[in-house]
């Protein structure tokens, strides 16, 4: 009897314990802020979520609580967008002291060590932008004097200087918190509007390390599987660009056209080899096209009999259209097209996406170049045949 006892007891205390909350909470004392409406709120990948809220009192002190079974952002933050954003572990005990209303700047974390990180991070950010718009007031004042001559370049300088130094800080910063939820945030600052600390162009290294250790660690947080989303997609595009380069990149031998000129004759690219030519891709609905085309008469004009010519491609799809923009611009140079329109198929071999479009090739049909317009292209032009 005594045993049976023993074992309903022991059921009943595990399931006690099994059926028990587990909370983290956040707490704490913002000084000067009696009145404020103070709210918890969860930062999503594609949202905001407002969990709680609570009217400061005198005393300024609050308490929120939540459940989590990963580390996920969050932030507590005032009617008047002052924020303090926070990384949540399952069953923290965060508490925050603040002297005034302004948390992002004033605010003291317990409790939460990837909480101080990011408040550490964020305040190192905040001393960059600083230095940069006080380097910026400075030079504004300084307009329409003769001062400004003397000081543009030590001014812009100095700017380098503090980007970079940032940028050094930030990249040691990731090193050191790789396998936390604040190596994101990291990744993701601005030092300017519309410009990152880093890039994935020139410091891949360091959004794969974020990503490879996050998704190791925590792979069902969402903002860690956004990241690795979009590593895939970076991946997959420099995949694609590495292929469309390995046949049309510069150094390659442009792969040949052969179509119909509006005789009905057949013209190929490689019947132009011995000369420089501009393989050009138009078309006469293509407004920005006809609107290069008086530069392409006066290249062509200038530089013909020095071995330049031209072989232009038209996105086309209706054959009058085609003939009448020959005639009405004056193209005396090769024109073909299959009057297939997006469908053509050499501007598919050369990941044509938007026109106009040309690549300059050499006499052994070499690509040198691409993209030349206006002025780039005649300077090219200069540099070949002067």
């Amino acid at each position: 009897m005594k045993r049976f006892f023993w074992l309903i007891t022991l059921v009943l205390i595990i399931t006690s314990c099994e059926s028990e909350p587990e909370f983290f909470t956040i707490s704490g004392e913002i000084k000067n802020a009696n009145g404020e409406k103070l709210y918890l709120i969860e930062l999503q990948s594609k949202d905001i979520v407002f969990l709680d809220s609570i009217i400061l009192n005198d005393k300024g002190t609050f308490s929120f609580k939540g459940q989590t079974d990963i580390p996920k952002f969050y932030a507590i933050r005032t009617n008047t967008n002052n924020y303090l954003t926070l990384i949540v572990n399952p069953l923290e005990q965060i508490v925050i002291k603040a002297k005034n209303i302004n948390l992002a700047n004033n605010s003291i974390i317990e409790g939460s060590p990837d909480s101080h990180s990011i408040f550490i991070l964020r305040s190192r950010l905040d001393k960059s932008v600083e230095q940069l718009d006080s380097l910026g007031a400075y030079y504004t004042s300084l307009i329409g004097t003769s001062k400004i001559n003397i000081v543009r370049d030590s001014l812009q300088l100095r700017s380098q200087e503090i980007i970079s130094e940032h940028t050094e800080f930030t990249k040691n910063f990731i090193k050191k918190n790789s396998y936390s939820l604040a190596s994101l945030m990291a990744l993701y600052q601005q030092i300017a509007p519309r410009r990152y600390v880093l890039n994935p162009n020139d410091h891949m290294e360091y959004f794969t390390l974020v990503d490879s250790t996050l998704m190791q660690k925590y792979p069902e947080s969402d903002a860690v599987k956004t990241l690795h989303t979009q590593i895939l997609e970076i991946k997959r595009q420099r995949y694609n660009e590495s292929k469309i380069n390995n046949i049309v990149g510069i150094g390659e031998i442009a792969p040949d056209i052969k179509l119909r000129n509006p005789k009905g004759d057949t013209i190929a690219l490689s019947s132009l080899r011995g000369k420089y030519v501009l393989l050009d891709f138009w078309a006469s609905w293509c407004r920005p096209c006809r609107i290069e085309n008086p530069n392409l008469v006066r290249s062509y004009d200038k530089y013909y009999e020095k071995g330049f010519e031209i072989y232009q491609v038209s996105l086309d799809k209706n054959r009058e259209p085609w003939i009448n923009a020959i005639e009405s611009d004056k193209l005396v140079w090769t024109q073909v097209s299959d009057l297939q329109y997006w469908n053509c198929a050499p501007a598919k071999i050369y990941q044509v996406q938007s026109i106009p479009a040309n690549f300059l090739l050499d006499k052994k049909g070499k690509i040198i170049a691409k993209n030349l317009r206006g002025d780039v292209l005649e300077a090219k032009l200069s540099e070949i045949f002067n």
